[in-house]
């Protein structure tokens, strides 16, 4: 097995080596095909690392990155044509805009998180329900969905998941019957806010969006496809729903409610209330210029000040490795920007688009809609940010932005095809894995697919008869 698996392996080097070859003779400048062909090659590696998970997807980042300045400065002085880009502007081209502002949300959540909210919400829901099945599943989804917007998708499903499975075993269906949907809701309503999922943030912060004016473009379509996402769980589940012989376990419904109680009331008054100024000020902060970053960083500050946790333990619940992987990422695509593949891919794409509008939008849709169901959302968007500037600066009426939204709402809702295209779909496997229940790939793409193609579309029409 170990031969079969090292022949693939040699294989797929063979078959990358000769398509690279032949992707040198399409640089745009010869003095630099050099640097064209290695950066992409950094790329491709990286890409494929990251989305077959042979590499955590951080250590993959910072090597190609890595890669990417000691090719430029040890390479670069044996030959100008192994000049990449340097680190000052490498460091220009990351967006610290969006390392800053998932810090802030990463500092303030972890505190919130202590509190017990989030499993006291869930409970709620569960005695709202009253045992039903299908208006238990309804509120979860729609749970999972307001807390994605408001919070982010990977914090909604690492907090919900857990206190879930729990509930689908006191009422007694599958937990898939729950998990799955509130994973497709997680990444339809961390389209709906700037902070709700990577590839919004990414995309907002790049073009200099505003809290609310990205509400006001985005809200309403996630809002209509998380309604189209209540109705095909309502057909896809309606057996378990409404199919259940077995009642309510008061041993189990006890035992749930033990966890799901509220741990620092203290400590929820004070961070609702920052959160709830802090939420204004992401509603208010174009007034005043404020870029939402430091408005999250303003906030998790404030409340650090008035809490005074212990900073040790505090730093540690951030996620470091995310930031680092994102730092990474934006110094490997920023490569390619600088020896004029984003521009090469581009053109390559404009072409295809015809400067026709309504086939750039399609396009801007598609594309990551359908890549994000085999490799990560978060690296795909990073990647095709490029792309979306040269088609918004050669097509002709697409300066309202569409492709941007476009690039959005592919890479936010393609992530729902598989189990391996956004990060909560592998955060809520992995939970899944640890009560016991194994879910494959195909059993993903079940729910995952059909909500992916109905949702794409719907988007699609909504982006050209809107823009």
């Amino acid at each position: 097995m170990k031969n079969r698996n090292i022949g693939y392996v040699i294989v797929g080097i063979i078959i990358l080596i000769a398509v690279l070859l032949w992707f040198r003779t399409e640089a745009p400048n010869p003095q630099k095909a050099n640097a064209f062909i290695i950066s992409t090659a950094i790329f491709l590696i990286v890409f494929v690392f990251i989305s077959l998970r042979w590499m955590h997807e951080t250590a993959a980042a910072l090597l190609g990155a890595v890669a990417v300045l000691l090719i430029n400065y040890i390479g670069g002085t044996i030959s100008s044509s192994l000049e990449i880009i340097n680190f000052e502007d490498a460091m220009a081209l990351v967006d610290w805009n969006v390392i800053f502002l998932i810090m802030g949300m990463m500092i303030f959540i972890a505190m919130l998180s202590e509190t017990g909210i989030f499993g006291w919400l869930a409970f709620r829901a569960f005695r709202m329900a009253k045992g039903n099945a299908w208006v238990l599943g309804m509120v979860l989804v729609l749970l999972t969905g307001v807390l994605s917007a408001l919070l982010n998708d990977v914090t909604a499903i690492l907090l919900l998941v857990p206190l879930s499975i729990q509930i689908a075993q006191t009422v007694g269906v599958h937990p898939f019957t729950y998990v799955l949907p509130m994973v497709l809701a997680s990444n339809i309503g961390g389209a709906a806010t700037l902070i709700g999922d990577p590839p919004s943030t990414i995309v907002g912060s790049h073009i200099g969006l505003g809290f609310v004016e990205y509400l006001i473009n985005m809200a309403p379509i996630a809002f209509l496809c998380m309604i189209v996402l209540l109705g095909m769980t309502t057909l896809l589940y309606r057996k378990e729903f409404f199919g259940i012989k077995q009642g309510l376990s008061p041993a189990l419904e006890i035992e749930l409610e033990k966890g799901a109680q509220i741990k620092d009331a203290a400590l929820l008054r004070k961070a609702g209330l920052v959160g709830t100024i802090t939420l204004i000020l992401f509603f208010i902060g174009d007034l005043f210029h404020l870029p939402p970053s430091v408005i999250a960083l303003s906030g998790a500050a404030v409340l650090i000040t008035w809490v005074k946790p212990d900073m040790h333990r505090m730093m540690r619940e951030v996620d470091w490795t995310t930031l680092v992987f994102f730092i990474g990422l934006f110094i490997v695509v920023g490569a390619l920007e600088r020896t004029e593949v984003i521009s090469w891919i581009a053109g390559k794409i404009n072409d295809l688009a015809n400067n026709d509008p309504n086939i750039a939008s399609i396009l801007m849709v598609w594309v990551p809609g359908l890549a994000s169901g085999v490799v990560a959302n978060i690296p795909f968007t990073v990647a095709a940010l490029p792309i979306a500037d040269f088609l918004t600066a050669a097509v002709p009426g697409t300066g309202n932005n569409v492709l941007y939204w476009g690039l959005i709402l592919g890479a936010d809702l393609g992530g729902n095809s598989t189990y391996i295209g956004s990060a909560p779909n592998i955060v809520a496997l992995g939970l899944l894995a640890q009560a016991g229940y194994h879910l494959s790939f195909i059993r993903f793409m079940r729910d995952g697919v059909p909500v992916t193609i109905i949702t794409l579309i719907i988007a699609t029409i909504w982006l050209i008869v809107r823009y």
